[in-house]
């Protein structure tokens, strides 16, 4: 699955569950309203799914209510879908500060980061 294009999300699906694991997937809005199918697919095969904001902007350069916007409009595509309830939040760019923390929890979310950068989506192939 590349960041933007669902290309590789059959793929992807198929060798993890070829070796058994089960993963997050961190969705922006626009693309579960692009590629719904795949959306379903993902929580089909066992999968969670976490909400990465509905339009990928720069959260920390918003006011809260715009961040409260992106988180809402991207979890009601999600819940609208599917009827999943995401509770997990990872911002764009790995970008975050106190008041986005803070307005996350406050829309449900517990906010997390990562510490290593898979580059799953630059291998050529996946």
């Amino acid at each position: 699955m590349s960041r933007w294009g669902n290309d590789d999300t059959d793929n992807l699906l198929e060798i993890l569950e070829e070796y058994d694991i089960k993963t997050t997937f961190f969705l922006v809005g626009m693309w579960v309203e692009k590629y719904p199918d795949d959306v379903k697919r993902i929580l089909d095969a066992g999968h969670d799914i976490g909400n990465h904001s509905n339009t990928h902007p720069h959260m920390t350069q918003l006011s809260k209510e715009g961040i409260k916007d992106e988180l809402m409009k991207a979890h009601e595509k999600v819940k609208n879908l599917t009827g999943y309830e995401m509770e997990l939040f990872r911002p764009p760019f790995g970008d975050y500060d106190d008041k986005l923390v803070e307005t996350a929890r406050e829309c449900g979310y517990y906010t997390i980061q990562w510490d290593v950068e898979s580059c799953v989506t630059k291998v050529k192939g996946l």
